[in-house]
């Protein structure tokens, strides 16, 4: 498979990962790119023994997201006046108001209500295709363990939502 077939199939789902992790579309945006150009810079050396090709591209997916939160803290910690990283944010578009997109910010919101951990590997189960002892072994964690983490915040994704 070439890079082109690569990033075509697999854009959609590694996008809706950064996403689901980082909320704002625009810096989804920005770390799915980083995400892509680093693949693309490393696509020669990939190796299949070290895991297929969609286990790879999370990978580099999540650590370009861990960078980002990372470096985010690090500004804000140090920040000289606390303005740095003021920005200026424009109108909503109509189209946002459809009741797709509330669901899917109704959805985001509930997923903010969990911590990182829990929401890193409901992102990686949902959204990697990834089975709970692939999961386990990109976060180091026992496979049951997984599961007890996604049954977890399964439910408290679905009391955020019935309180809504």
């Amino acid at each position: 498979m070439n890079f082109e077939q690569t990033y075509r199939e697999f854009f959609k789902i590694i996008y809706s990962y950064i996403i689901t992790r980082t909320i704002e579309d625009s810096v989804a945006k920005d770390i799915a790119a980083l995400t892509w150009q680093k693949a693309l810079k490393n696509f020669d050396t990939f190796d299949i023994s070290r895991g297929n090709m969609r286990q790879w591209l999370f990978t580099i997916a999540r650590n370009e997201i861990n960078m980002y939160y990372r470096m985010y803290y690090v500004k804000k910690v140090l920040s000289l006046t606390g303005f740095e990283d003021a920005s200026v944010s424009g109108e909503k578009g109509i189209e946002e108001t459809l009741i797709d997109n509330q669901e899917k910010q109704l959805l985001l919101k509930a997923m903010e209500t969990l911590n990182k951990k829990e929401q890193d590997i409901i992102a990686l189960k949902f959204y990697s295709g990834l089975n709970n002892r692939q999961i386990a072994e990109l976060v180091n964690i026992s496979e049951s363990n997984v599961g007890t983490i996604i049954n977890r915040g399964m439910n408290k994704i679905r009391v955020f939502l019935e309180v809504k």
